[in-house]
C-alpha cells in the first residue's frame, strides 16, 4: 500500500484536485484521522492535502496549512479575475465587488508563539512566548537559540501562577530538547488555554514559567481567561463553533467567507482579522469544498455581511516589497480590507491593573502592578525594590521580581505621590 493510500484507510477518495506544484487535494467519502505535516495538530475530516516530495513522499497537510500556503504562492503568482461590479461600501468606500487587482497582498506577521522579547545576561536568559494549541498537543515549550547551552543543565521545569506552590510540568527524566523546543512539557497538567502569555526565565538549575494574573477573569468564546493573554492567538485558534452562532453555521458561505479572513487575514492587537477582497476569494476557493463559489458570490456575501454588520471596511497599506501594514503607513498605497471581528475585548482599564494585600487608609490607594510596556517604559529600581518587600510583607509564594512590562506602585493617599 502506498503512502497515500496509508493516509484513506476506510474512506474512498470522491475527488482528487491539483492546486499547485506536487499538491492535490483530495476529497474523502468518510473523514479519516492524521497529523498534519506542518503544523502537527492531530486532524479528523474528510478533506486533506497531499504534498509529493521529490523523493516521492506523500504528506498529509491540514486544510488549513494548505489554504496559508495556497493563498501566498497565489499573492505572488496567479492572475487576477475580472471585477464586476455591485453595491458600494458604507461612507463612499469602495464595496466588495470594487478591489483592483494590483489589492492583493502578501500578509506576513512574527507569531506570537516563537520566543521574542530575548533578554541574556550572565545569570539568567529570559524570553516571552504565547502558548498554542499545537504546544499543548505536543508538550512543546518554544526555546531561543540562546537556550540551546543553559537548557541542558535544567532539572526543572515549573510554572509559577502568581500565587501558591508552583507546578512542575517537566522533570529532568523526561526533558527532549530539540533545537527550536522542549519537549515533555505536560501543559495539560496546568490547564492553560491557547492564547496565554508566559514569561519564561532559564537559569543554570530550573526554567521558570510565569503567568501574569488579570484582575478580573476574562470571557472569549465560553472560555474563561484568568492569565494575560494575546488576542491574536485566541482570534486564530478558536473553534469555529465558538466563533458563530449555531444558527450561523448552516449558512455555508457566510461563514466560510469569515472562517477565511480569520484563519489567513492580518491580526491586529485585539483580535480582528483583516483581509483584501483578492485575497478572500482565493483563500475561500481553496478551501477545498464541494460546492466552487464564483468570484460574484463571495463578492455578494461579503457585501450582505457587511450590511448586516457582522463585516466592516477598514483600510490599509501595501509596501513596495507587497506586505500588509495596518494601520495603513504614510506614503504607501492603501488597501481597501475586509474585517472580522469574532469576539469584543473588554475595556483595557479593568486588564492593566493587579492588587496585591497591602495595608492602606480609609482614603488611600492601596499598592498595585500597573502595566507600562505599552508605553515602552521600564520599571525602575526602585519600584523593584518595593514590590519584591511587598510581596515578602503580603506572605505570598513565588517570585519576588516584577513580572515583565510592569511596575509597581506604592501605596499612596488618592492624589498624593506615586
Amino acid at each position: 500500500m502506498s503512502a497515500q493510500e496509508t493516509h484513506f484507510q476506510g474512506a474512498e477518495i470522491l475527488q482528487s484536485t491539483r492546486t499547485h506544484v506536487r499538491w492535490t487535494l483530495q476529497k474523502l467519502s468518510a473523514p479519516i484521522s492524521f497529523s498534519c505535516h506542518q503544523c502537527g495538530r492531530a486532524t479528523k475530516d474528510t478533506v486533506v492535502a497531499i504534498k509529493t516530495t521529490s523523493a516521492g513522499r506523500k504528506l498529509a497537510h491540514c486544510a488549513d496549512c494548505h489554504l496559508h500556503r495556497l493563498t501566498n504562492v497565489a499573492s505572488t503568482h496567479e492572475p487576477h479575475a475580472p471585477v464586476v461590479g455591485t453595491a458600494s461600501a458604507p461612507d463612499g468606500a469602495e464595496g466588495a465587488a470594487t478591489s483592483r487587482p494590483d489589492q492583493t497582498v502578501l500578509i506576513r506577521q512574527p507569531d506570537p508563539g516563537q520566543p521574542h522579547d530575548v533578554v541574556e545576561t550572565a545569570s539568567e536568559l529570559q524570553w516571552t512566548f504565547v502558548i498554542r494549541r499545537h504546544h499543548v498537543e505536543h508538550g512543546q515549550c518554544p526555546l531561543p537559540s540562546q537556550a540551546a547551552r543553559r537548557i541542558r543543565t535544567a532539572k526543572v521545569v515549573h510554572l509559577d501562577h502568581g500565587g501558591g506552590f508552583p507546578t512542575v510540568l517537566l522533570d529532568s527524566l523526561r526533558k527532549k530538547v530539540t533545537k527550536e523546543h522542549l519537549r515533555g512539557i505536560r501543559w495539560q497538567g496546568a490547564e492553560l488555554l491557547p492564547g496565554t502569555r508566559i514569561t519564561a526565565k532559564l537559569d543554570r538549575s530550573r526554567l521558570r514559567l510565569s503567568l501574569t494574573p488579570l484582575e478580573r477573569p476574562v470571557f472569549i468564546g465560553s472560555k474563561r481567561f484568568s492569565y494575560a493573554y494575546d488576542p491574536r492567538i485566541i482570534a486564530r485558534e478558536l473553534p469555529m463553533s465558538l466563533a458563530h452562532s449555531p444558527a450561523g453555521i448552516g449558512v455555508s458561505l457566510d461563514v466560510l467567507v469569515q472562517e477565511t479572513i480569520r484563519k489567513l487575514g492580518y491580526l491586529d492587537e485585539a483580535g480582528s482579522a483583516l483581509l483584501p477582497v483578492e485575497n478572500l476569494i482565493r483563500g475561500v476557493r481553496s478551501r477545498g469544498t464541494s460546492h466552487q463559489y464564483s468570484s460574484d458570490a463571495i463578492r455578494a456575501s461579503v457585501n450582505g455581511l457587511i450590511n448586516r454588520s457582522r463585516l466592516t471596511w477598514e483600510t490599509g497599506s501595501c509596501a513596495a516589497d507587497g506586505v500588509l501594514h495596518f494601520p495603513a503607513r504614510p506614503g504607501e498605497r492603501t488597501v481597501r480590507l475586509v474585517c472580522y471581528t469574532p469576539f469584543v475585548l473588554p475595556k483595557p482599564k479593568n486588564q492593566r491593573v493587579v492588587h496585591l494585600p497591602s495595608a492602606s487608609s480609609q482614603h488611600g490607594v492601596a499598592g498595585h502592578l500597573m502595566k507600562i510596556e505599552h508605553l515602552g517604559k521600564q520599571a525602575s529600581v526602585a519600584a523593584q525594590a518595593a514590590y519584591a518587600e511587598a510581596h515578602r510583607s503580603a506572605g505570598l509564594t513565588g517570585t519576588h521580581q516584577l513580572p515583565k512590562g510592569h511596575t509597581y506602585v506604592k501605596p499612596h493617599e488618592r492624589g498624593g505621590p506615586t
